[in-house]
């Protein structure tokens, strides 16, 4: 029987497919090293470890924390991986005892499944002549809004990346993600005649998305302000609104989510069945009141003025080997300012996707580290809808409530 070999991008999606990851952070700010089957994952005392394609099933580990004072604490650990998930643990302290607890665990994105090639008993064809590669090709006279650009970060480390221009119209990359395209200033016909906050309601399921996200956050302050950030960037029906208020367990929250969602509403005509989430009649009485003191934006359908001009949209995104040229210079810097110094390089000259300012978030060390970049990347993100998926690098609800905050600030809202 003849063997076939298998494909590159097969084989890793199968290896994802029964694989996971492990997180583990200090909340005490107190660095530790991580021996895990048999081997160092951390060269030196670090405050966050990681290790990734862990095989499902119990990892035997050993902590080294280093405290600023007394000697080092030893503590032997038995995480326990599920395929396809990564797991979050936290070193934390009680009644001066060090604890390691689970926090959090988040689905691995898996790469799409690929479509075996099939076997032909013929032979391959020749190759193709190769082409040389655009960064080796000198750069058009015509055309600089998507020509690349060297930046020197030290002297012994270049990284190729995209110029990151702000233009109305660039030409696409083969290499550049997909930008999510800007609503059109027409609405397009929903069958809704009536008030308006906003013309173009959100796809439904982006809200269902968006939904999942917030149901994996387990404090209710934090999914609240999560939940703020995401509407302020959609469209929502009225209907999308009383099945995110229904997420929420307080009616506080859910009356304070039920008034905020009121200014990103489509069909406001129909909000009143937003009162259907709400436990108690007091609230659906006070958001009663609260509706009708509010006046709508539009009459819908209508040809409103653009909620905010294209040139804020930064594009194009950065493409995938630039970025990963950029994510290896990162992991090289010696310190964390160094770190922090390059990213804010790379933020400033190109446009990152929600998803890229999330990997450079995670090579740093320290959550304040992590905040500070998200903060400064988030005026240069190609898609600011998604940005809610770099909470997910947070330890802390703090640092996701901070960011929340910051972004309805900038948003002026």
């Amino acid at each position: 029987m003849r063997i076939l070999p298998i494909h590159g991008l097969w084989l890793t999606y199968l290896l994802a497919q029964s694989t996971g990851g492990l997180v583990v952070v200090s909340e005490t700010g107190e660095p530790f090293r991580l021996f895990l089957n048999g081997e160092w994952v951390t060269e030196g005392p670090v405050t966050r470890a990681e290790a990734h394609n862990l095989p499902e099933g119990p990892q035997r580990a050993t902590l080294y924390i280093h405290p600023s004072e007394g000697r080092v604490i030893q503590i032997k650990k038995t995480f326990y991986i599920e395929a396809g998930y990564t797991e979050y643990y936290a070193i934390s302290k009680r009644k001066n005892k060090y604890v390691i607890n689970l926090f959090n665990r988040i689905e691995e994105e898996l790469p799409s499944t690929p479509t075996p090639s099939p076997i032909s008993s013929a032979p391959p064809p020749s190759p193709a002549p190769s082409t040389p590669s655009p960064a080796a090709s000198p750069p058009s006279s015509g055309n600089t809004a998507t020509s690349n650009t060297t930046i020197i970060f030290n002297p012994t480390i270049q990284v190729q990346t995209g110029s990151g221009t702000q233009v109305n119209s660039p030409a696409p990359s083969a290499s550049a993600p997909t930008v999510p395209s800007t609503p059109s200033a027409t609405p397009v016909g929903t069958g809704y005649v009536g008030p308006c906050n906003c013309p173009l309601p959100t796809p439904s399921t982006e809200i269902q998305r968006l939904a999942a996200t917030l149901q994996r956050e387990a404090f209710e302050d934090t999914r609240l302000q999560m939940a703020k950030a995401m509407i302020s960037r959609n469209c929502l029906r009225a209907a999308d609104v009383q099945m995110l208020v229904g997420l929420f367990t307080l009616e506080n929250a859910k009356l304070e989510l039920a008034k905020f969602a009121y200014d990103y509403t489509h069909d406001l005509s129909n909000y009143l069945v937003v009162g259907d989430a709400l436990g108690f009649s007091l609230s659906r009485t006070e958001l009663a009141q609260y509706v009708q003191s509010r006046s709508a934006k539009y009459s819908c359908p209508t040809t409103p003025s653009p909620p905010a001009p294209a040139s804020r949209t930064c594009v194009p995104c950065m493409g995938a080997s630039a970025f990963a040229q950029a994510l290896q210079t990162l992991r090289q810097a010696s310190t964390e300012a160094a770190r922090l110094d390059i990213a804010r390089q790379v933020s400033a000259t190109n446009c990152l996707s929600a998803q890229q300012v999330r990997e450079v978030c995670q090579v740093f060390a320290t959550e304040e580290s992590r905040l500070t970049f998200a903060k400064t990347a988030y005026a240069r993100c190609c898609d600011p809808q998604n940005y809610f998926i770099v909470n997910q690098v947070f330890t802390t609800a703090y640092s996701q409530q901070e960011l929340a905050r910051y972004i309805q600030e900038v948003s002026g809202r």
